[in-house]
């Protein structure tokens, strides 16, 4: 894999979640200068964003199989090499939990969150569309960064290096859309590389893309649970009974 294809690998993550969006409603708001849709059109958009956040990841593999050719599926390793199976599971579940620890502990320094919390769209829908959208983006996302990993250290770079610039991308893809997945800010943007760095130490120390996947479905799922549980806890009136 040339040099130019594997950075245009690095970039297609960030350029599909920045140029890929509900276009349509984005129109709305900027035709009646306001970010706040009314409720009808705010429930259409999510509605038409979680089959789109689907879509994206469709697209990005197929840029990823575009950009690498045939042996897309044969540059990630799934099979056992250095570690056994039981050794890959308890180190993707570990490291998920780790992760989760230190978002919880960034957080609580008001560094940021995975999601913004203000933003309605992630509290909002069936949780098992939601959870089908972060088994597959876990997939996907880490699939997406074993090549680039790989691809960079074939063309040069050394692991640290790869996984860095690996993390940026991951960060800034992670900002982007219309709505962002996280809340913008140079603190959130650098919890997201400390977050992608320990990925991408998951995957080059097993040579495996199981963990990381793992890890980052945990990740994923927990701290969706969390911002649900955070958002109701806004919403509901004071006293009022968990429905």
């Amino acid at each position: 894999m040339s040099e130019f294809r594997i950075y245009a690998a690095l970039a297609a993550f960030p350029l599909i979640w920045i140029f890929v969006f509900d276009w349509w409603h984005a129109g709305w708001a900027a035709k009646h200068h306001t970010l706040v849709l009314p409720p009808e059109i705010a429930r259409k958009r999510e509605e038409s964003n979680r089959p789109l956040v689907l879509a994206k990841y469709a697209l990005l593999l197929l840029v990823m199989r575009d950009l690498v050719g045939n042996r897309l599926w044969q540059i990630v390793p799934v099979s056992v090499h250095s570690q056994p199976w039981v050794v890959l599971l308890a180190s993707g579940i570990v490291c998920g939990i780790v992760i989760v620890s230190l978002q919880t502990f960034l957080s609580s320094l008001s560094v940021g969150s995975l999601f913004s919390k203000g933003n309605e769209y992630f509290l909002r829908g069936s949780v098992s569309v939601w959870l089908i959208i972060f088994l597959i983006g876990g997939l996907v996302e880490e699939f997406w960064r074993a090549i680039c990993i790989r691809g960079l250290v074939r063309n040069g770079h050394g692991p640290f290096s790869a996984n860095l610039l690996t993390a940026f991308a991951f960060s800034v893809a992670h900002q982007s859309g219309l709505p962002s997945r996280i809340a913008p800010g140079l603190g959130v943007a650098a919890t997201e590389v400390v977050i992608a760095l320990v990925f991408g130490a998951l995957f080059i120390w097993s040579g495996n893309i199981i963990p990381p996947i793992l890890a980052s479905v945990i990740y994923y799922i927990f701290i969706f649970f969390s911002v649900r549980r955070s958002g109701l806890n806004t919403s509901r009136p004071s006293g009022s009974a968990p429905t």
